[in-house]
């Protein structure tokens, strides 16, 4: 069984098919202005590289992998929950801070075959294609939502299909049986300039984008 936040991080589905609690805040939601188009110039940093780009030899189905133990188990408040994964950037599930020239991966929505796999789960979890038009289905039916975005220091970036990834995991942290299959949003942003900035996450919503949850990172 998946249960919301203790951080108020992830967006996540199960197979159990219970979703995040911001759901229920949505009419509370306040959309943002301005859509940048990916991979935009912020001069504090924050760049959303390419789905392609890897981070010191990591791609996005390889960060989701080995991050993946790590996130379903913050997000469920599961005690057995590891220390945050040894990778060459911060996994971005809340306020923090980090040193100059850290690299962020960003976790933005979840969905895994933990309690059983949600029906039109993929079979083949490596096809990036089918793991991509699942998710996309799934939260366009339930959520209304269209794409996702990121939005650094208040300029949206809407993400496309391409950062949806699957991966194989070890057992899961968030349900019984532990799945190991694990369907991830997510994007890699570069380092982000000295001082305090806010990076949030959200959908677009009838055409407009929406903010869901907003972190804030130090750099120092």
């Amino acid at each position: 069984m998946i249960l919301p936040s203790q951080r108020g991080s992830i967006l996540t589905l199960n197979g159990n098919g219970e979703a995040m609690s911001w759901m229920k805040r949505l009419c509370n939601l306040v959309a943002v202005s301005l859509l940048m188009p990916a991979v935009s110039a912020l001069a504090g940093g924050g760049n959303v590289l390419p789905a392609e780009a890897r981070i010191k030899g990591y791609s996005l189905e390889k960060a989701a992998a080995a991050t993946a133990v790590y996130n379903t188990g913050q997000m469920s408040g599961n005690p057995a929950t590891p220390p945050p994964p040894k990778v060459p950037f911060q996994v971005l599930v809340g306020d923090c801070t980090v040193g100059c020239g850290t690299s962020l991966y960003l976790p933005i929505f979840v969905v895994d075959d933990s309690g059983g796999a949600p029906a039109g789960f993929p079979t083949d979890i490596r096809n990036q294609d089918a793991d991509a038009a699942f998710l996309d289905q799934y939260v366009l039916a339930v959520f209304d939502v269209t794409a996702f975005v990121v939005q650094v220091d208040g300029k949206t970036t809407v993400l496309d299909e391409d950062y949806i990834v699957g991966a194989k995991t070890p057992p899961l942290l968030d349900g019984t049986p532990a799945g190991t299959n694990y369907i991830v949003s997510a994007a890699f942003l570069t380092p982000l300039t000295r001082g305090a900035h806010t990076v949030a996450l959200g959908g677009l919503i009838n055409g407009q984008p929406v903010i869901f949850l907003t972190y804030t990172v130090t750099v120092k």
